[in-house]
């Protein structure tokens, strides 16, 4: 019984089988993790965004000094910044709009910043956005960098979008209903740009630039 199940884990590609079970254990991992409070003791919030940034940032990096591949293989590149700068200022305008409607109906305004000190003085809110750019940065690097790219290769770009998509919605599970829903569309379309723009930067400084112009609204607000 156990020499045919063996069996059939061969005849999975062995490169796809370890992306998406050490891609899996990642972000369990950092769901788990509590060994989170060694920068800001009576900070948690903070801490788990530079803990799971750097769990995020260094982790892909196992698997491309394994399969020896060049970091442009996970989207670190520049890309077609011609394509893609125009895409980001395209689909930033629709999300402000979408914003503002949102934090008119509904209880975003409460909600955001997620840090709430950081409405408290510019110092906590310069703080925060600092600490939300790197995890920011890390977060697009390991699903539309290292997760998006590297199965492309394997199971081609429209199925590897699709499955960034699916851990990448369900790691919204803490945030507000609406916002969860709505990543489940996000990570497909950012998913597109990243392919198309042949980098995950694009989707960094959209993703940022949405959070960022999310907190100031309900600073404001």
């Amino acid at each position: 019984m156990i020499k045919k199940y063996l069996n059939e884990l061969k005849q999975f590609d062995r490169e796809t089988l370890l992306i998406i079970v050490f891609s899996t254990f990642i972000l369990l991992f950092t769901v788990y993790f509590r060994g989170n409070r060694f920068i800001f003791p009576n900070q948690r919030f903070l801490n788990r965004l530079i803990v799971s940034g750097l769990i995020f940032g260094l982790s892909p990096f196992v698997l491309l000094l394994v399969f020896r591949h060049k970091p442009k293989d996970f989207g670190i590149s520049l890309g077609n910044v011609k394509l893609w700068s125009k895409e980001v200022l395209f689909f930033y305008l629709i999300m402000v709009a979408i914003l503002l409607v949102a934090f008119k109906f509904t209880n975003l305004k409460h909600t955001y910043p997620l840090y709430r000190n950081a409405a408290k003085g510019m110092n906590y809110f310069f703080m925060y956005q600092g600490i939300q750019l790197f995890h920011m940065l890390t977060w697009e690097f390991f699903f539309r960098g290292f997760m998006l790219f590297s199965l492309e290769k394997k199971v081609g770009p429209r199925l590897s979008i699709l499955i960034q998509t699916i851990p990448f919605a369900i790691m919204h599970f803490r945030k507000p209903q609406l916002e969860a829903y709505g990543s489940i569309f996000a990570g497909i379309f950012l998913g597109i740009i990243a392919y198309r723009g042949r980098s995950f930067l694009p989707c960094f400084f959209l993703h940022f630039a949405v959070a960022l112009t999310a907190d100031i609204i309900g600073i404001i607000l």
